[in-house]
């Protein structure tokens, strides 16, 4: 089975994931509380300590949290060695000890020109 394209990037780049997280009903959920994790590996068969790009966004809080919103980056110094292929990802949230994927699919890593970092 193939996963859904769900945005692209350039390797080696700092990139931010806006999602929003809604009911059954296209509701907004309050996401205060929640913290969420995120893996890209080439696989799902790799091990997650394989990843080369691993992230973890501590509890949410504020209008954008009771507002469904959270933002996870992927920053640069786990990008920078990526493939430049599709990679798999996944959200996952976390809250009173359960975990629940809320996003799964792929991200087309693009290959980056300039390879020079200050």
């Amino acid at each position: 089975m193939s996963s859904q394209i769900l945005f692209e990037m350039y390797r080696g780049d700092d990139y931010t994931l806006r999602v929003e997280i809604t009911d059954s009903n296209d509701v907004p959920v309050d996401i205060t509380g929640w913290s969420f994790s995120s893996s890209m590996k080439l696989s799902v068969f790799m091990e997650d300590s394989e990843a080369p790009v691993s992230v973890d966004v501590p509890a949410a809080s504020g209008i954008e949290a009771e507002a469904g919103v959270v933002y996870v980056t992927y920053p640069s110094n786990q990008t920078k060695d990526l493939i430049p292929t599709k990679q798999v990802i996944d959200i996952q949230r976390v809250f009173n000890g359960k975990v629940v994927t809320i996003l799964s699919g792929a991200v087309s890593v693009l290959g980056d020109v300039t390879r020079r970092t200050p």
